[in-house]
């Protein structure tokens, strides 16, 4: 324990700073002790307590600063449990009331439904407690859900998801995409009659890593930005505990009716590859 104190750069400097004074009142006490009590003397023994209370009040405000540090990183991770749980019973509510819907129509696809949900959930509870994935793992997780969704609208809907392999091993929040495709599948794709498509895409862009989620949709609907639901006020309060003031998260129109959602968060490499 002691070693590893003194790793501690700012412990190192603070021991350097006490040893002059200790030194110092170590030496005055001697002249004391030996030609006896001087005026001079007790200003010097003064000025050296005045000095060593001085690094002992810096050493206390030291160790104070780093334990709030560490209750706000707690407070942190427990916020971000609470938004991550929040998350995963809005999401199988959603998908399950879906293969209720299709039961009644196709049950050999509700039962493929079934069978993808079991699979997303078993990937997503399998790491419980990790709060940042690597990008492919995200992306792969993202797979299963579009998945899920093809099989629920069939041919009416078309999937795109790419990305630059450079980008592949960048950390992000896990389940960040998921609530933005689900918008996307509710606000636009759900309210077209003919075929919708929906595009992925993520790339790195000036230190920074870009991820959208593109849908053709049904007509750019204004209320969606601001009415998006649980998924889209989750996602940014998630973003703002990852990234605080470091972030963008804008929804708006793409063109031709359909809705453009957009990530942007500092890059931020997998310890296995930096």
């Amino acid at each position: 324990m002691v070693l590893k104190a003194w790793q501690n750069r700012r412990t190192r400097w603070i021991l350097a700073l006490a040893a002059w004074p200790t030194i110092s009142l170590v030496v005055a006490l001697t002249y004391v002790h030996s030609a006896g009590f001087q005026a001079p003397l007790l200003f010097w023994v003064l000025g050296d307590l005045g000095f060593l209370a001085a690094i002992v009040a810096l050493a206390h405000l030291a160790a104070s600063s780093q334990r709030y540090r560490a209750r706000e990183q707690e407070w942190t991770t427990d916020r971000l449990h609470v938004l991550e749980a929040q998350l995963h019973p809005h999401f199988l509510f959603n998908t399950l009331n879906s293969i209720a819907t299709l039961m009644h129509e196709d049950v050999d696809a509700a039962d493929e439904m079934m069978a993808s949900l079991a699979t997303l959930l078993r990937r997503t509870l399998n790491r419980t407690g990790a709060y940042e994935i690597p990008l492919r793992e995200e992306l792969e997780i993202l797979e299963i859900y579009l998945d899920i969704q093809r099989t629920r609208f069939a041919d009416r809907l078309t999937t795109v998801v790419e990305a630059d392999p450079a980008v592949l091993d960048f950390m992000v929040p896990r389940l960040i995409l998921q609530p933005l495709v689900e918008n996307a599948v509710r606000h636009g794709i759900s309210r077209r009659t003919g075929s919708g498509r929906i595009e992925v895409r993520a790339w790195q862009d000036n230190g920074t890593l870009r991820m959208t989620v593109l849908n053709d949709g049904a007509g750019w609907n204004p209320r969606a930005s601001s009415d998006g639901g649980l998924g889209l006020a989750n996602t940014r309060a998630r973003l703002a505990q990852h990234f605080p003031n470091r972030f963008q998260f804008d929804l708006r129109e793409a063109g031709d009716g359909g809705a453009l959602a957009e990530i942007v968060v500092p890059v931020r490499p997998c310890a296995s590859v930096r």
